[in-house]
């Protein structure tokens, strides 16, 4: 376990955080180019929107399986060995897609198959990567850290879709998938284990993987803030998020735009939550963190109901972002929260489920999205309903959760 002395005076003299960032940046902005292409690639190539849905379950579903898993593995293997493999897991995986693809056989099946692929690399991915930096940083620097790192990754969200929408532009899905697996060779390289130099963990029990997670599980359950903060961000990204992020190429392809136009909602979401990161990076809250972050899930929800009737592209836009804005004060400071009262030996199985909570369950609001767009449902109806439920649910947890209200 580091502490305060064995930790660098500012992050930006932090070597093993600074490696960790950059591969972040570059690995981000290789994915929001491949999610931009993939989308455009089924909505527009194959005419299929009702395989979107199905698609990002693909995805999605090996998260959820493996997600756990993959963080009982970070408390017993190094992180920075783990991003090493599943990134280069990932290269391989684009190479494959590329070589498919200028040969005619990208199909509606072997794109489900890939993106099955990633999905799975992705459960051991991220938890490694969430735990990694509370143990490479300070606690004192833990939110400036993590709204640094989410900052700018979502910078990424920014730009990836504005490149890939001009590279597919100028030239063809080829040009994006290369460019997209380029981006994350050099995510790769840069969380070369001796680049880090994480310790490697002191845990050495010889519990089973079972034993473990269900240890993970309990931790979890028995504290307020650990159970609460797991509720509020299920809800968030199960009712609004998945929701969200689905209806993009839907609502696109239904107004009869591009994808540039594409680009713009991707690009206005990640802005959104790019400006929330700087506000939380200069605004370093410490006090009433759990009302903050009620109030934000409940105004979130709202901005999320007043999309749902707009029909307009550039005010759409505009609500997108400002609901990604107060997403991510939800988000980030349940993250910083849960990580500065969680034991170091622990923080792998519990940022799993964090993870989870954050991206495991966008399968259902997937699923069930194309389940209702298959049948002829308009978008603005299925998310107005969606963002009434998160609303109500969001309610009864305020309700239910008195203790989390008075969190620092």
């Amino acid at each position: 376990m580091n502490n305060d002395r064995e930790m660098p005076p500012t992050l930006m003299k932090n070597r093993p955080f600074l490696l960790v960032w950059f591969s972040g940046l570059a690995i981000m902005l290789g994915f929001a180019m491949f999610f931009l292409s993939v989308s455009w690639f089924v909505v527009d190539e194959l005419e299929q929107e009702a395989l979107l849905g199905i698609v990002m379950m693909a995805v999605s579903i090996p998260r959820v399986a493996m997600m756990i898993y993959g963080g009982v593995l970070a408390d017993k293997i190094r992180k920075s060995l783990i991003m090493f493999v599943t990134n280069f897991g990932q290269v391989l995986v684009m190479v494959a897609m590329i070589v498919l693809f200028t040969t005619d056989q990208l199909t509606a099946v072997t794109l489900i198959l890939i993106a099955f692929v990633f999905g799975f690399l992705d459960a051991f991915f991220f938890p490694a990567v969430s735990s990694m930096i509370p143990i490479v940083v300070r606690d004192a620097e833990l939110q400036r850290a993590n709204s640094l790192f989410q900052g700018s990754t979502e910078m990424m969200f920014i730009i990836g879709p504005l490149v890939a929408g001009v590279l597919l532009t100028i030239g063809d899905f080829t040009l994006t998938f290369s460019a997209s697996a380029a981006l994350i060779a050099l995510s790769t390289i840069l969380v070369f284990p001796p680049f880090i130099q994480d310790p490697k963990p002191d845990r050495k029990a010889p519990g089973t993987a079972l034993a473990d997670l269900k240890e993970g599980l309990k931790y979890v359950r028995d504290s307020d803030l650990h159970r609460t903060g797991t509720l509020t961000i299920v809800i968030i990204n199960l009712f609004m998020i998945g929701p969200l992020i689905i209806s993009f190429p839907i609502l696109v392809q239904t107004l009869g735009g591009t994808p540039f136009e594409l680009s713009l909602f991707e690009g206005g979401l990640a802005a959104g939550t790019f400006l929330a990161s700087i506000v939380l990076i200069i605004w370093n809250i410490k006090l009433r963190r759990g009302r903050m972050v009620f109030f934000s899930l409940i105004t979130s929800f709202v901005l999320f109901l007043l999309f749902s009737f707009a029909e307009v592209l550039p005010l759409l836009v505009v609500l997108t972002a400002l609901t990604g804005f107060m997403a991510m004060f939800v988000y980030l400071p349940t993250v910083t929260m849960v990580q500065e009262k969680t034991d170091k030996d622990k923080l792998g199985r519990v940022m799993s489920i964090i993870t989870l909570a954050a991206s495991g369950f966008e399968p259902i609001a997937f699923g069930l999205i194309s389940f209702l767009v298959a049948f002829a449902l308009p978008i603005q109806t299925i998310l107005t309903g969606t963002a009434a439920a998160g609303l109500l649910l969001g309610l009864l947890l305020i309700w239910r959760s008195p203790g989390f209200r008075r969190i620092d």
